[in-house]
């Protein structure tokens, strides 16, 4: 296995296989992470497969320290007047669980994680030490992929060392893209992208300073945004003590961002003059745009061995924080199908079914994220200047600005983006013809209806992140869950078997019996249910000749 892109996604990928016992080579040109952050959070969904790894403490320590309150605050100006506050569940809180959060946050009851507020300079880190603890995985970086041909069989790629211009060809059976928005890999096959393409233009200035928390008194929060009409944007903590980023938004797409002055910026959004050390500039735009194809053709349109994942398949506002993690999705989807096929189990089905799952996600969560974008383009956009005005006229506009910011700020309550996305039309999953469940942004509702992510609820005396979850039982093969009697459940676990699929009886406490909804549920190996069912299947067989891809 070949995987061409080390940040999160191609790491994510890498650590899969890895993880499932499986040889891969990852190439990367950069010879260490990313400096600037980049992507900055991590939804719950991401959590829990990390969790699966073991790497939760790992990623907790990196990021935001866990005694900092989360909460999104709404200015004029850093240091002028507040509009708006939310507040969320701090690292702490969403760890220990103490009652009063428990009853403040709904959030917390349907998954072991929240929002965990992270930087992609900071989390490559703990995701490379996974992946290098992994036999089977070597990391090429300071590598870069030069182009590669693809035949029945595989893929011989050519590569070329950064720093001596030695080349070497590499041969592969698949090859996954995760080279980024601007995939050379995707272009090379000739795949276009579909939706609405560049939005608005943004310019993010990345800087260290120990004055920034002194200038305002806002506290220590993750999201700082600004509402006075010439610096509209959002200030980011990186580390919450000494390192920051600042999106300057440019809601006319026609205006330049390339001759702006950092300082000039950052002390008019702020409201003050401070200190600061800049760390870096980068130039970039909002998107919504999903692959067409997320997998290479062959001659006579027979399936190719390339395939596209993370942000080489689909590029996001940032507005929701979604697209980093839909990448991690992408990865651990791929990663346990290629593995069932590697291992003989797996069916070409499966492989097939990889774009069938994931583009349909990957526009739904960049719609999502695009429509985001445009409730706060508009709330700035109708901000007039005088916002800031010291005055009644002043208080009136701020009070009518306030209104607007409630109402487009729900979209922060994003559970259901992130846990409730299911898999429709699945070729590798047994549908059935009851209704879908909603499919909310703002919330989850919990279900085992075939597709879905199969539900959390915490087991034992431990109702801390740490203790014993229903997402445990899933990983590494198929789960049945059965009520009762496990007798009834041993057919198709004995089918799956027969396929070499690796698959075991998991009974249902009495007590989950209403969670998962049905006395029999088939869970795969990434968590999502596979069948359901009153009874055991009239043809065991038949399920899991779909479940796998045969």
């Amino acid at each position: 296995m070949l995987i061409v892109g080390g940040g999160p996604v191609g790491l994510t990928l890498a650590g899969e296989l890895g993880w499932r016992g499986q040889s891969a080579m990852l190439v990367e040109e950069r010879t260490a992470p990313t400096e600037h952050p980049k992507a900055t959070l991590l939804g719950a969904r991401s959590m829990e497969l990390y969790r699966r790894w073991g790497i939760a403490d790992a990623i907790f320590a990196a990021a935001l320290p866990p005694e900092i309150n989360y909460f999104i605050t709404f200015s004029t100006r850093l240091a002028g007047h507040e509009l708006h506050r939310i507040t969320s569940p701090s690292i702490a809180e969403t760890i220990e669980r103490p009652p009063a959060a428990v009853a403040k946050y709904r959030e917390l009851s349907w998954s072991p994680y929240y929002k965990t507020q992270i930087g992609q300079q900071a989390l490559e880190p703990v995701l490379i030490d996974f992946v290098r603890r992994q036999p089977g995985v070597a990391l090429r970086h300071g590598w870069r992929f030069l182009d590669a041909a693809e035949d029945g069989e595989g893929v011989t790629a050519r590569l070329v060392e950064a720093a001596t211009g030695r080349e070497e060809r590499v041969r592969a059976r698949w090859l996954v893209a995760c080279d980024g928005g601007g995939s050379a890999i995707r272009k090379s096959l000739g795949i276009g992208m579909n939706g609405r393409g560049r939005m608005r233009p943004n310019v993010s200035f990345h800087f260290e300073s120990d004055e920034f928390l002194k200038v305002h008194d806002r506290g220590v929060g993750n999201l700082y945004f600004i509402f006075a009409p010439d610096s509209f944007g959002l200030f980011t903590a990186i580390d919450g003590r000494r390192r920051w980023a600042y999106q300057f938004y440019f809601l006319d797409p026609s205006r330049r961002t390339d001759a702006l002055d950092p300082a000039e910026v950052l002390h008019r959004a702020v409201g003050r003059p401070f200190a600061f050390t800049l760390k870096g500039v980068q130039h970039w735009h909002h998107h919504q745009s999903v692959a067409r194809s997320w997998r290479s053709r062959l001659d006579g349109d027979a399936p190719g061995r390339i395939f596209l994942a993370g942000d080489a398949a689909h590029r996001f506002a940032p507005t929701g924080g979604v697209g980093m993690n839909t990448g991690i999705g992408d990865a651990v989807d791929l990663g346990w199908k290629l593995d069932a096929v590697l291992k003989g189990w797996g069916g070409e089905a499966l492989l097939e079914s990889y774009e069938r799952e994931r583009k349909p996600i990957a526009v739904r969560n960049s719609v999502i994220s695009a429509n985001n974008s445009d409730k706060i383009d508009m709330v700035m956009d109708e901000t007039p200047p005088e916002v800031e005005e010291d005055s009644p006229r002043g208080e009136r506009v701020r009070a009518d600005v306030a209104r607007k910011i409630r109402w487009m700020a729900r979209q922060f309550n994003s559970a259901g983006t992130h846990l409730g996305y299911r898999y429709v039309d699945s070729p590798v999953i047994v549908a059935e013809t009851s209704p879908e469940p909603p499919d909310d942004p703002t919330q989850v509702v919990p279900s085992t209806w075939p597709g879905s992510r199969a539900p959390h609820a915490f087991m034992g005396a431990d109702g801390s992140a740490r203790g014993q979850s229903t997402l445990d039982w899933f990983g590494h093969g198929f789960v049945l869950l059965h009520a009762g009697d496990g007798a009834p459940a041993r057919p198709l676990a004995d089918a799956l078997a027969a396929r070499g699929a690796p698959a075991r009886l998991q009974p249902l406490p009495p007590g989950l019996g209403p969670l998962y909804q049905m006395p029999y549920v088939l869970v795969r190996p990434d968590g999502h249910v596979a069948w359901r069912g009153e009874a055991p299947p009239t043809d065991p067989k038949g399920v899991a000749d779909v479940v796998c891809g045969a």
